[in-house]
């Protein structure tokens, strides 16, 4: 991938990935019954745990894959692969997978900034997933692997953000308004997935560059 175009397809990977708009209903199920300050504790710590999840993925990436022995190209296809399904999901208006969860996969006990806000709904599979795409092709670079790390924790915290304002943004822009932003945000995460799998096949020579 180009120096130039970097930093930008990392952004807009990620930022795609945890989709925040797409989020802001199922943020608001899962905080209105509480508190304001329980919900800002919720929130911080949840955005906390995510950016830690993140952070280990990024540098044990490049040593994980190479100790099994898969190529950033083969990473790369089965990465984009995996965000083409999320942006389909995105585009037909169906529930990630992640999301669909019932009462019986978590009780009272549970921790909700840990799951199922931090995972899976911010840091699930496809996260995870561009995560190890990015810094596998970082090829142990500690710089691209800091930039991969600032702008993973940066999404983080737009998704803060955006939970902390979860039900004015729902009223401003009302469920028309997201759907529309959400798959708006899955048609451009397709060409993107896309573009990652030719990269794959182009660095495993399979077409030509």
């Amino acid at each position: 991938m180009p120096e130039s175009t970097f930093i930008p397809t990392v952004f807009f990977t990620l930022f795609f990935v945890v989709d925040p708009l797409g989020l802001i209903p199922v943020f608001v199920a899962y905080l209105a019954p509480y508190d304001v300050a329980y919900r800002k504790k919720v929130i911080v710590k949840s955005t906390a745990i995510s950016i830690i999840v993140s952070l280990f993925f990024i540098f044990s990436a490049h040593i994980f894959l190479r100790f099994i022995g898969i190529t950033t190209g083969a990473f790369m296809i089965a990465g984009g692969i995996l965000l083409f399904v999320i942006a389909m999901d995105m585009l037909l208006a169906r529930p990630r997978r992640t999301q669909k969860l019932d009462d019986k996969d978590y009780d009272a006990d549970t921790d909700i900034a840990v799951f199922p806000l931090a995972i899976p709904f911010l840091c699930g599979p496809g996260n995870i997933a561009a995560l190890l795409m990015f810094s596998s092709q970082a090829q142990g670079d500690i710089v691209k692997l800091g930039i991969i790390s600032v702008i993973s924790a940066v999404t983080f915290l737009i998704a803060m953000i955006v939970m902390a304002l979860a039900g004015r943004l729902q009223q401003m822009l009302g469920q028309t308004g997201i759907s529309v932003t959400h798959k708006l945000m899955g048609l451009i995460l397709s060409a993107m997935a896309v573009q990652f799998i030719i990269n794959g096949l182009m660095q495993i020579n399979i077409i030509g560059r």
